[in-house]
């Protein structure tokens, strides 16, 4: 997903029957995409976000890319009064945001935010996701890819620490999250949108870093990787974030 083609998706000038085609359209995505365990679980984050009066919900992550793998949550943006969740499956995955912080999270370069807007799938809406919608397609503010370089720098240090410690399961899990971060940060900064996890390695192939991206799909796919793979990873990942990025440019 180049720059061009992620900003050509937004329109600045949506009409209520435009966004309602939207919102039909991807409705019919989630009942497509959704796996039948997942059902009712979706259907009580659906009746709680009504019942919390909340301004609008949604599908996010691989789920709504079809892009679903083993290790895979049920992601949500959720604008509004935040859920109570502790009693959910523990694969739900729920952020909640005001429609005051939606707005600063756009113009402040959050990617999460804007890839929910970009790629999820609208559950409901009262007519704040459209706004969000139509300013990023009006301010077009790319996402800051040196902020999300300094947030992997971090994440790899912790996954460095995980692998010392010897603890296997624990480092895989912080290996994958921290290369996922880094992927998504150097892709931001070669002005390529990153998609959904399991998209991440083919995009980092095409970026010329077949290498990290085969690392970054190992630590998705397989959950029996010894420490020593885990160390070559966050090795490999180093490279992605060790020095700060310039301004990317955004016609």
């Amino acid at each position: 997903m180049t720059t061009q083609e992620i900003l050509i998706g937004l329109d600045a000038h949506y009409t209520p029957e435009t966004w309602m085609r939207r919102v039909e359209r991807d409705a019919g995505e989630i009942a497509r995409l959704l796996p039948p365990e997942l059902l009712e679980l979706h259907r009580t984050v659906v009746e709680r976000a009504h019942d919390g009066a909340a301004h609008g919900l949604i599908l996010s992550g691989s789920t709504a890319r079809a892009r679903r793998t083993a290790i895979s949550d049920l992601d949500y943006h959720l604008i509004g009064p935040p859920l109570f969740t502790r009693d959910l499956a523990s694969q739900l995955d729920l952020h909640a945001l005001t429609p005051a912080e939606l707005d600063a999270h756009i113009l402040a370069g959050d990617d999460f935010v804007q890839w929910s807007l970009r790629f999820g799938l609208i559950v409901f809406d009262d007519g704040h996701l459209r706004r969000a919608a139509a300013l990023i397609a009006t301010s077009k503010p790319w996402p800051d890819a040196d902020r999300k370089r300094r947030h992997a720098a971090k994440s790899l240090d912790l996954a460095r620490r995980m692998v010392a410690s010897g603890d296997q399961d624990a480092a895989l899990e912080q290996v994958r999250t921290a290369l996922s971060l880094a992927a998504r940060a150097r892709l931001l900064h070669a002005g390529v949108f990153p998609g959904a996890r399991d998209e991440l390695p083919q995009q980092l192939a095409d970026l010329g870093l077949p290498d990290v991206g085969a690392a970054l799909a190992s630590t998705i796919h397989s959950d029996t990787l010894l420490l020593a793979d885990l160390a070559l990873a966050v090795d490999l990942s180093d490279a992605l974030v060790s020095t700060p990025y310039d301004a990317v440019s955004i016609a």
